[in-house]
């Protein structure tokens, strides 16, 4: 058994001790499980437009016999100069993305983009036969599977501790 996971730094186990991060996140708790093997490509700050590319363009899905994505916070973006870059409304990369955060964006455009996301990410998966497990940490109004920013799911500096890290994984089973 194979299981994609991609996501921002909930998914990859940033605030976990470095040494056991790897081990003690929740898509290698899943994965052990299961004994399925783990395939990883989340990443701090990540965007919803990287999740969403990944999936798309760079990798097989279909490979794959479950997939379970975190999607992250919608003001979030990526952009291509010589190679891929991320931004935000609370880290902006440049005096273009200052100005657009300020004047072009808005909730409702976030809120729209992630439902256009979260609906990309369930028909694609649903069109290549892999199970979904779509999660998010984001408050928001859109359905997702499992609601991570909860006070169940104990936090240390805005990221799951390694018991959290546990509850999450429990949680997901069931939903598997």
């Amino acid at each position: 058994m194979k299981i994609y996971f991609d996501g921002d730094s909930w998914m990859n186990g940033v605030g976990l001790d470095e040494e056991h991060r790897l081990s003690q996140r929740f898509s290698a708790l899943i994965s052990k499980e299961l004994g399925a093997k783990e395939y990883n490509v989340s990443e701090g700050s990540k965007s919803n437009h990287s999740i969403v590319r990944h999936l798309l363009l760079v990798h097989d899905i279909s490979q794959y016999d479950l997939a379970i994505i975190q999607m992250s916070f919608p003001n979030r973006m990526e952009y291509y100069d010589k190679r891929w870059k991320g931004t935000s409304v609370t880290k902006p990369k440049t005096e273009f993305w200052r100005q657009y955060y300020k004047e072009v964006y808005n909730e409702t455009y976030g809120s729209t983009s992630e439902r256009i996301f979260a609906m990309n990410i369930r028909d694609h998966c649903k069109a290549n036969k892999v199970k979904l497990i779509l999660v998010t940490n984001n408050y928001t109004k859109v359905k997702f599977d499992l609601q991570l920013q909860t006070p169940k799911y104990p936090q240390f500096k805005y990221h799951p501790t390694d018991v959290g890290h546990r509850l999450i994984a429990d949680d997901i089973m069931r939903l598997i």
